[in-house]
């Protein structure tokens, strides 16, 4: 009986790791945000939606409908399940935002 509950296991992790694998990637900066009805990244209206840790992206409601924003750098899954049922799986990346070089502590400078 251990042996079936710990194949069952296995397989289970196994199937969820081949799953998120096949997450389709989308790159976002800190603060960005995308529709993504209008980004053709979820069939519309979305019914519901999750990323694994929200402190990295998030899930809002925008003026035009869902939108995924960029909370702060990683990477995290999000999933959107539209009417039909369909549901599609994002490997998020949240980039910091690059901005000009720090010259504060410039040896050039006396």
């Amino acid at each position: 009986m251990r042996t079936a509950v710990a194949l069952a296991a296995l397989a289970l992790g196994a199937a969820h790791a081949a799953f998120a694998e096949e997450a389709t990637p989308l790159e976002l900066d800190v603060g960005g945000a995308v529709n993504v009805c209008s980004a053709g990244l979820a069939t519309c209206p979305v019914r519901t939606s999750l990323c694994d840790d929200p402190k990295i992206a998030t899930v809002e409601l925008g003026a035009g409908g869902a939108e995924l924003k960029g909370i702060s750098p990683g990477t995290t899954l999000c999933s959107f399940q539209g009417s039909s049922g369909f549901r599609r799986l994002y490997r998020v990346t949240v980039k910091a935002p690059s901005g000009p070089p720090d010259t504060s502590r410039d040896s050039r400078r006396p």
